[in-house]
């Protein structure tokens, strides 16, 4: 049953109208008191705020005129001397200034107040006795046309002789000015006795607010400049409230201007001196309301007290009544008692519903509970309930009842004997709702049940052990068998006997540390009980067995799992055809090393010379094993000193941990070169190209290091030497580099290239058969790139083929204009480079060319190198039948520098041989050399090929070529290469042959 339904009410209130009513009406009279005495301390404040302000106000007002007339007299006196001094000017002006003096004598020595007074011109030169004051022209200036004479003029404060002085300018009629110098005491002396209170203040300041007298420190404050009223020009007199720029002392301050003498009167009354009785009221007030609430307070609080108390206990009376209901409801339980008059049962509501009856109160018949029970508890139940009530004894008992509405409810009853209050004795007891406890231990007994089958019947090994002796407490057959351990072993042994010894510290540390519950993270190394070891994952729970802590582990065998991650992860780092490290993986691990401040390493990049050419010549077999030899020796040398990586296809770099063993590891790099490789195809003899630089943790990354051995490496090729150290200049060479190929990529843009032209002569007449078109690339200054320079950097970066397909148009187009010139016998030699030669397009370009420009077969002649042929043999016969097909001439330039075989050479379809100029060079003095181009010229007629000899310079080279059978030459002795036109002159001097 729902247990709101049987929740007691809440008990009913009792309203306190009479608290309530003094509550509301000591409130009321307390804001009235409050809002009487604030309004009256607010007037009364306000009042003495203005009784401040008149004060301050009759104060400036008095002080002004005061000093008006003060003022006045002085204007008076000086005025006199003025006329006099007009008198004298007209009357004896030889004796004026002297009069003059003698007058001004006489008014200071009867004015105390002044310090002097001198007649000056209008420049400030004295013409009485005195003083000149050169400033006079600066702070007259506006006077001289605004002031009437006899009028004055104040100046700047100054200091005189005797302390502070105020100049007063009095201009005669005659246009000079009568000075007289004010001493600020005076102002000082008019105002120091008034009453102001004890921080009251009165002032004398000039119209710019510069203080020239002020009451208390007589000098202090003389000189500063304070603000003053914008108003006061127009007012004359002014009242404000605001602290003092001087002494920071809030007042009542007036200001007063009054008088027509630039002097501005200021009188302050201290607004806390005004207000200190208002506050006494205030505060005396402030307490007389805080008295009145705070007696308010504790009156209305015993009140409530009171009224709490009563309320408190009506609900403590209502709530023992309710109390065992709610306990009942809450526990799900109800109380019982045997009647002893008639043997009924006294039943509370709560229990009267467990067993299904009507939900109220009362006496049921034994047998009615007995009738609910099932019938298989039945008997039992009434045994030991009889046994009980004879005895006198505790009775307990489980049971189930059959409820009216179908279903079954598990009941715990408990009972005893005992005397109520009139001494009778009753069996009187409990009945409690254990269903969900029975459900719940069903539940417990069946997960048993399933935990101990999927334990034992799970295909992987499973285990417990305790986790304070480490033995183990059960194990599954799984466990047995993967383990190879009898039960009894395995219960017999701890967790260390399934682990090998060197893991035991790794499980001491992890238990010591405390065990996480574990999911799938770590791979740990298990043993059987024959030692044989494989890896296996943990899933790990803590639990308790059997009363004691305890841990659940599932062990996963993965060692195929780990074998092939760690294949792969092997792979990742390591080049799968040398088993070396892979650059990237050697730079991450070159700055993952400590970064020792004073360490440096060093680094060889070794690049192995020729082996791109012993694939296409002695096949793939023969390269991968020389590849995997060389890996191998220099895996042994990168050991000794630190690492090694694989930089496909030629390259290896190897790094010396300490910088000052680089020279050791060059020496054993070399001798781990210097024997041959046995391969299917011959010994092959190892030689290398070897950058060197030096690297340190605290700069520069591995990364731009071994960047550097790999310019050396490539200056050491270039330059055909064995080693070369990394400079900066190399890496400045490297960056020209690029920036020409950047400049070639928009010279191809702009066709900026041209063609010289070289001829080719027929030995045995003389006569030109051939122009060998010579890529040049002029510059904006009329001046050339060197192609040694450009040429190999097209090759490099690809543009040699759009430069290759423009050299080959225009070689079309001169080969036309000799047609045009009757000279159509002569061919056009073009150089091919490797990419455009194996390119699939350069067939079907000179196609298009002969179509577009009408030329005959022959009229092109393409030359190659023989690394052109070599680096795809095959690809390259099938290229060079195509372009005979189509009637080129074709012919190997500079033969006998390359790796030649003689097999490729007998089956290629050639038109010429041509001879190196290195060959060429010496041939008529060195022995060698002629040896060389006797066998050349021999082997090219035995091929039934037409040999042309490069690089003729001299007549002697020349004859020798001719007495020796070469066909043709050419070279800067027959003609140095220039502009078709010039060429085409030169050559053809007389025109086409008839």
């Amino acid at each position: 049953m729902p247990a709101d339904k049987h929740m007691p009410s809440s008990p009913r209130k009792r309203r306190p109208f009479s608290a309530r009513t003094l509550r509301w009406v000591g409130i009321a009279l307390g804001a009235l008191i409050t809002a009487g005495l604030v309004i009256t301390l607010l007037q009364d404040r306000q009042a003495r705020r203005d009784a401040a302000s008149r004060q301050s106000l009759a104060l400036a007002h008095g002080v002004d005129r005061l000093l008006h007339y003060e003022l006045r007299n002085l204007e008076r006196a000086m005025s006199g001397i003025a006329a006099d001094a007009d008198v004298y000017e007209r009357t004896v002006p030889a004796q004026a200034h002297a009069l003059v003096s003698d007058a001004v004598e006489g008014v200071v020595a009867r004015h105390p107040e002044l310090e002097s007074i001198v007649l000056l011109d209008p420049s400030g030169d004295a013409l009485s006795r005195g003083s000149s004051d050169a400033s006079l022209g600066g702070w007259v200036a506006t006077a001289e046309t605004s002031v009437a004479p006899h009028r004055l003029v104040q100046g700047p404060l100054t200091r005189g002789a005797s302390g502070w002085v105020v100049p007063l300018a009095l201009r005669t009629g005659n246009g000079d000015w009568l000075v007289a110098k004010l001493k600020t005491s005076e102002l000082h002396r008019m105002i120091e006795h008034l009453d102001t209170g004890k921080d009251g203040s009165v002032g004398i300041t000039d119209r710019n607010g510069v203080v020239l007298a002020r009451m208390g420190v007589r000098d202090g404050f003389i000189g500063r400049a304070v603000p003053l009223p914008e108003n006061l020009r127009e007012k004359q007199s002014v009242s404000i409230e605001a602290a003092s720029k001087l002494d920071g002392v809030a007042r009542s301050t007036s200001y007063s201007e009054i008088s027509q003498f630039p002097m501005v009167v200021a009188a302050g009354i201290s607004l806390h001196e005004t207000l200190a009785t208002w506050r006494t009221y205030a505060w005396a007030a402030g307490a007389l309301i805080a008295l009145y609430w705070l007696g308010m307070g504790l009156t209305l609080t015993r009140l409530a007290a009171a009224e709490r108390a009563r309320e408190a206990l009506l609900i403590e009376m209502e709530a023992q009544a309710d109390w065992l209901t709610q306990a009942q409801l809450a526990a799900r339980s109800g109380v019982w008692r045997i009647e002893s008059e008639n043997g009924a049962v006294r039943a509370s509501a709560q229990a009267a519903a467990l067993f299904g009856f009507e939900e109220r109160a009362g006496n049921i018949e034994l047998d009615r509970f007995f009738d609910r029970m099932h019938p298989a508890d039945r008997p039992r139940v009434q045994d030991e309930f009889a046994a009980a009530r004879q005895t006198g004894g505790p009775f307990h008992s489980e049971y189930r009842i059959l409820l009216p509405q179908g279903g079954e409810r598990w009941i715990s009853a408990r009972g005893a004997v005992a005397a109520d209050a009139t001494g009778a004795r009753h069996m009187a007891g409990t009945i409690v709702d254990i269903t969900e406890r029975r459900d719940v231990q069903n539940r417990v007994e069946r997960a048993e049940q399933q935990f101990r089958e999927l334990f034992e019947r799970n295909p992987l090994p499973f285990w417990v052990f305790d986790t304070e002796t480490l033995c183990f407490l059960a194990v599954n057959d799984a466990a047995l068998e993967a383990y190879g351990y009898t039960r009894e072993q395995f219960l017999s042994s701890t967790v260390y006997d399934i682990r090998p010894a060197d893991q035991h510290d790794a499980v001491r540390i992890l238990l010591s540390e405390g065990i996480p519950d574990e999911g799938p993270k770590r791979t740990w190394i298990h043993q059987t009980r024959d030692g044989r070891r494989f890896d296996v994952r943990v899933y790990s729970r803590a639990i308790v067995f059997e009363g004691r802590p305890a841990r659940l582990v599932l062990a996963e065998d993965v060692s195929d799992r780990v074998a092939y991650e760690q294949d792969l992860a092997w792979r990742a780092t390591h080049d799968a055809a040398t088993g070396l490290l892979m650059l990237p993986t050697l730079i991450a691990q070159v700055d993952a090393e400590p970064r020792d401040p004073g360490a440096n390493y060093a680094v060889a990049y070794v690049q192995l010379r020729d082996l791109e050419l012993v694939a296409p010549t002695q096949g793939q077999q023969a390269g991968a094993s020389i590849v995997r030899e060389a890996s191998r020796r220099l895996e042994e040398v990168g050991k000794q000193f630190g690492l090694s990586a694989y930089v496909p296809a030629d390259s290896f770099v190897l790094v010396a941990r300490e910088a000052e063993r680089r020279d050791e590891m060059v020496a054993q790099v070399l001798a781990a070169l210097d024997g041959p490789v046995h391969t299917e195809a011959g010994p092959y003899r190892l030689e290398a190209w070897i950058g060197l630089a030096y690297g340190s943790h605290q700069d520069e990354g591995a990364e731009q290091v071994i960047g550097h051995a790999a310019l050396a490496a490539l200056r050491a090729r270039r330059d055909n030497v064995l080693a070369v150290p990394y400079e900066r200049a190399l890496a400045d060479q490297a960056s020209a580099r690029l920036a020409l190929v950047g400049r070639l990529r928009e010279a191809v843009q702009r066709d900026e290239f041209e063609l010289f032209y070289q001829p080719i002569r027929q030995l045995d007449d003389g006569k030109v058969v051939s122009l060998e078109a010579l890529l040049r690339w002029r510059q904006a200054d009329g001046s050339f790139v060197p192609p040694n320079e450009f040429i190999p950097l097209a090759e490099e970066s690809g543009l040699i083929v759009p430069i290759g397909a423009r050299v080959l148009e225009h070689a079309a187009i001169a080969h036309r204009r000799l047609t045009d010139r009757g000279l159509g016998h002569v061919s056009i030699a073009v150089n091919v480079s490797a990419l455009q030669f194996h390119s699939p397009d350069l067939p079907e370009t000179l196609r298009q060319l002969r179509e577009l420009h009408g030329l005959p077969a022959g009229a092109i002649h393409v030359e190659l190198t023989e690394s052109a042929v070599l680096k795809r043999p095959d690809a390259a016969l099938e290229m060079m039948r195509e372009l005979r097909g189509d009637g080129a001439r074709i012919s190997i330039d500079d033969f006998g520098t390359g790796f030649s075989s003689m097999a490729y050479l007998r089956d290629l379809p050639l038109d010429y041989l041509k001879i190196d100029r290195t060959f060429v060079a010496d041939v008529a003095s060195d022995r060698r050399n002629a040896s060389i181009c006797v066998a050349l010229i021999a082997l090219g007629h035995g091929l039934g090929l037409r040999i042309i000899a490069e690089g003729v310079e001299t007549a002697q080279q020349l004859e020798w070529l001719v007495a020796h059978g070469c066909d043709q030459a050419q070279g800067y002795f027959i003609a140095r290469p220039t502009t078709f036109d010039e060429m085409v002159a030169a050559a053809f001097p007389a025109g086409p042959p008839t």
